[in-house]
């Protein structure tokens, strides 16, 4: 394929991939935590109360201060169609900054592209929660995003000579980045550590090799880490955490929890990670690009393995939790696809160009079920608000309301996860109810309800 048609198929999926997130997220309502805060946020003041708000929850809830503010900001601009715009853009980025790490590739390289993109929308056991929810999507994709930044940032000034105002900002990008997210910034430490290691011993073991904007970004990546861990909000919240265990046995029930997660689901990423390297030291030849690109890969799997088994220090971690760690896992998987494309072997080339169209065939087949399926709960959630609002006002109190129709549920929705129940005292029936000013909210089986 030429050049020029390269780059027409490449743009070309940019946009297929950005409208196709896109419209999922305008088919997916505000749910769960999204309602609480929102009812927060709009006893601000003004735009910078907001400010003062997120500092009141860094104390008392948890010390995610960047997730929050974006968060936050959107909440309060209370358009949801820009988040869902914003939201198909960080998507993409995030794909393009995972793309901009990868070495050796060709311009416009829409078979390393095509790879990401397959990663991020099929391998994603939690894409409900961490790039279709308001919430998630704001701590998770909007925050690895924000490390992914760093880290290509980071990655192609090693060779450069910049200039104080550069060490400056570094310093700001890393506080930010550090103040993400508690195992994927760890992470990003981590990548840091190694780099500038690895940078010293390369330059006959000098301290004095490193430059100033590796160390203020690092410093600035240290003291927002420690802001985030350092939150008394934390503390308040591990208390209430019960395991059944305690000690060093509380240890391994943690380890043996997070390494099933990564059986149950990250398998095919890490076997996809396996059998890529597996190739290339089969089938690649042993010049710089194959030593760069094993190096890289070594550096992003361990990333991977770190972050995830990082969670060991919490009592217990949602599945999007792993957000970050595979992340990590699909850059190294993107780095060894483009080194196996330099491969001469046809049928390594044949099979991955299989694997993209039947992927892309797959993916056109299964997007109007499941945007059909997003539609239906969407519908519902609307009519059960609509219904809830006049109830509240014309002064109702306990009042019934009907639970989603369990035909639709999708991947790609995080509506059956956060939807009320027959119990009142349910967390979500609970909030739920304080954010319509009702007394309690009961769920019903929406095949018995008649009120519409």
């Amino acid at each position: 394929m030429s050049k020029k048609n390269r780059k027409i198929v490449f743009y070309g999926m940019l946009i297929m991939a950005f409208l196709a997130v896109t419209i999922y997220e305008f088919l997916t309502p505000n749910m769960s935590d999204d309602l609480i805060y929102w009812d927060t946020v709009h006893e601000a003041n003004s735009f910078f109360d907001l400010f003062r708000q997120e500092a009141e929850h860094w104390v008392s809830h948890t010390g995610r201060s960047v997730a929050h503010i974006i968060l936050r900001i959107f909440l309060y601009i209370n358009v949801k169609a820009v988040f869902n715009v914003v939201a198909g853009a960080v998507f993409i980025l995030l794909s393009l900054l995972i793309y901009a790490n990868v070495q050796g590739k060709r311009e416009y390289d829409v078979k390393v592209y095509g790879f990401i993109l397959i990663m991020m929308w099929f391998l994603d056991p939690a894409i409900s929660n961490t790039v279709f929810w308001e919430d998630g999507a704001c701590n998770y994709m909007f925050t690895m995003t924000i490390i992914m930044g760093f880290i290509t940032l980071y990655r192609k000034s090693i060779e450069q000579q910049k200039s104080l105002l550069f060490a400056i900002g570094m310093f700001f990008f890393g506080l930010a980045a550090g103040w993400c997210n508690e195992n994927t910034s760890g992470g990003l430490i981590l990548f840091m550590l190694i780099e500038m290691g690895y940078h010293i011993f390369k330059n006959q073991k000098k301290f004095s090799s490193l430059k100033p904007w590796m160390i203020s970004g690092f410093v600035g990546s240290i003291i927002g880490f420690a802001m985030m861990v350092l939150s008394p909000g934390n503390y308040g919240r591990l208390d209430v955490t019960e395991e059944e265990h305690t000690g060093i046995v509380a240890i391994m029930a943690r380890f043996l929890k997070i390494t099933l997660n990564i059986k149950n689901s990250y398998f095919i990423l890490v076997a996809a990670f396996i059998v890529t390297m597996v190739l290339m030291f089969y089938f690649c030849e042993r010049n710089e690009l194959f030593v760069r690109s094993t190096r890289f890969m070594v550096l992003f799997g361990l990333l991977f393995a770190a972050t995830c088994y990082a969670l060991i220090l919490i009592p217990t971690s949602e599945l999007r939790s792993y957000y970050g760690a595979s992340i990590y896992l699909m850059t190294a998987i993107a780095q060894g696809i483009a080194t196996l494309s330099k491969c001469k072997e046809k049928l390594i080339k044949a099979s991955m160009t299989c694997i993209i169209t039947i992927s892309a065939v797959f993916f056109a087949l299964a997007y109007f079920d499941d945007g059909a399926n997003l539609a239906r709960i969407k519908r519902e959630f609307d009519e059960r608000d609509a219904y809830l609002t006049e109830l509240a006002a014309n002064g109702g109190d306990d009042v019934e309301a009907p639970m989603l129709r369990p035909l639709w549920q999708t991947r790609f929705s995080f509506a059956y996860e956060s939807d009320i129940t027959e119990d009142w005292r349910y967390w979500i029936n609970f909030f739920m109810a304080q954010h319509y000013g009702l007394g309690t909210i009961h769920g019903v089986e929406r095949e018995n309800w008649n009120e519409y």
